[in-house]
């Protein structure tokens, strides 16, 4: 993922809030506020060093956060997801 010049942890907690952050900091089109159920799985993804998507619910707010924080800090962004089991084998 492509650093971005400047950017802080704290930009990153003021983006996932919705609070105003430094000019150039996030995208308009690109959501980064994060809901209450969202903000706990980012703590939590702060703490284990990686996400886990659950498999309904959560919109792309919360990987979008994620994935700048671990640009912030330097980490890889692991993200698991569930998977897809709507696809019957005939």
């Amino acid at each position: 993922m492509m650093r971005q010049p400047g950017l802080t942890r704290d930009d990153v907690e003021k983006l996932s809030r919705g609070k105003a952050s430094r000019s150039k900091t996030g995208s308009r089109g690109v959501g980064h506020r994060l809901t209450v159920r969202e903000r706990a799985l980012f703590e939590a993804a702060k703490k284990q060093g990686f996400l886990k998507i659950p498999a309904s619910g959560i919109r792309e707010n919360v990987r979008n956060v994620y994935e700048k924080w671990c640009t912030v800090t330097g980490e890889t962004a692991v993200i698991l997801e569930p998977e897809d089991h709507s696809t019957t084998l005939d």
